[in-house]
């Protein structure tokens, strides 16, 4: 699953809250020839990129928020610009806290080993070392793999056995982030480490009762809300549900909203055009659309495709022989639909039967053929 690099700064803010100012004052040591850093953070959904020339190793950035939020530092050493929609792999970036007052940042060379210095950002020090025996065991892992050689990450055998390990040293970290947070409610990186134990696809009758124990201060900081938000809109979308209206243009500008599919069975199928996972099963989807089609079924595809990469997404559903019904915003990649169904990841989809109830979801391949076979047979008998 390819994630949105949006996602790395987590959950929306939403502004509702008395503005406060924050000041940023960093120092880069090492630099050798120009460079430029990117504070990058989420506000109603939209990206803000702010910018800062490095001069005589000293850069600032200075600016409101409506609480502590989370945002993304990345320096930039090639002057070459950033698509920071899809930043590539070895991108320097660092995950930070912004909150009101001065905050200041020393950078030693990357700025993914930045130290940043506020009230909140103290705090990671301490969590940090909660978590470093098992951070410890998984940076392992990651050292011996890239280490093997290119024989040896193609051998199962290898593969099963770091997949193992990984699991463990995951459940593990788990088992401790629960633990601090059990300890630490007043903290904001319980909220973070709660974030990070609900993952993409959140489990409301797992995590809401964790969220409720945290303070009430960290609850209703504007991260805490749009998580809260996050846990409701997931509440939503449980198989069983009724799934959620919406409405996005087509590829001819019509609107289209769900409901107008009423009494059919659906497959609503999140994708984009540089998303080859995507592709790779739109092939399986067109097989089961040949087959069930005349059995009350039909599919929405929903792309999330920028509007500057229109002719690329008319390419695809060329390409892929996508004869059903294509949505797509021409002014947003975050359309409507998107929006309701919480999509932080792609591909990404909801089997919906014909009263309009979410009957499974995330379905891939064979698992899509046999639900559909299960629901459409019992239906048509």
């Amino acid at each position: 699953m390819k994630k949105i690099t949006l996602i790395a700064l987590c959950l929306p803010i939403f502004v509702n809250a008395q503005p406060a100012r924050y000041i940023l004052n960093g120092k880069l040591t090492k630099q050798n020839g120009p460079a430029k850093i990117y504070l990058n953070k989420v506000v109603n959904e939209a990206l803000v990129v702010d910018s800062a020339e490095v001069k005589n190793g000293g850069f600032r950035f200075e600016g409101t928020i409506d609480g502590p939020m989370r945002a993304m530092l990345i320096l930039d050493t090639k002057g070459s610009g950033m698509n920071f929609m899809e930043l590539p792999p070895d991108a320097d970036t660092r995950i930070f806290y912004l909150e009101k007052g001065d905050i200041k940042v020393t950078i030693n060379g990357r700025v993914s080993n930045a130290r940043i210095f506020s009230p909140i950002n103290d705090e990671e020090d301490y969590f940090k070392k909660s978590m470093k025996s098992v951070l410890k065991s998984i940076r392992q892992l990651s050292k011996e793999y890239n280490r093997a050689s290119a024989a040896k990450k193609e051998d199962k055998g290898f593969q099963q056995q770091l997949a193992l390990r990984y699991q463990v040293s995951r459940e593990a970290q788990k088992l401790l982030q629960h633990k601090y947070i059990a300890e630490n409610p007043n903290s904001f990186y319980s909220l973070m480490a709660l974030e990070e134990l609900a993952g993409l696809d959140v489990n409301p009758d797992m995590i809401e009762p964790i969220f409720l124990k945290l303070s009430e201060e960290v609850r209703n900081t504007p991260e805490g809300k749009a998580f809260a938000a996050e846990i409701a809109r997931a509440r939503n979308l449980t198989v069983g549900s009724d799934a959620p209206d919406f409405e996005v243009p087509d590829m001819n500008g019509k609107m289209v909203r769900l409901s107008d599919f009423k009494g059919k069975t659906v497959f609503l199928d999140f994708w984009a055009s540089w998303c080859e996972p995507c592709r790779r099963e739109h092939r399986k989807i067109l097989e089961a659309y040949k087959q069930f089609k005349d059995k009350n079924f039909t599919i929405i595809s929903v792309a999330l495709d920028p509007p500057a990469d229109r002719k690329y997404l008319l390419q695809a559903i060329k390409e892929d022989s996508m004869v059903w019904t294509n949505l797509a915003d021409p002014k947003t990649d975050r359309n409507h639909a998107a929006r309701v169904y919480g999509v932080k990841a792609i591909p990404q989809n909801f089997l919906i039967d014909s009263t309009g109830m979410i009957f499974n979801k995330d379905l891939t391949g064979e698992s899509l053929y046999q639900q559909l076979n299960s629901l459409l047979n019992k239906q048509n008998e």
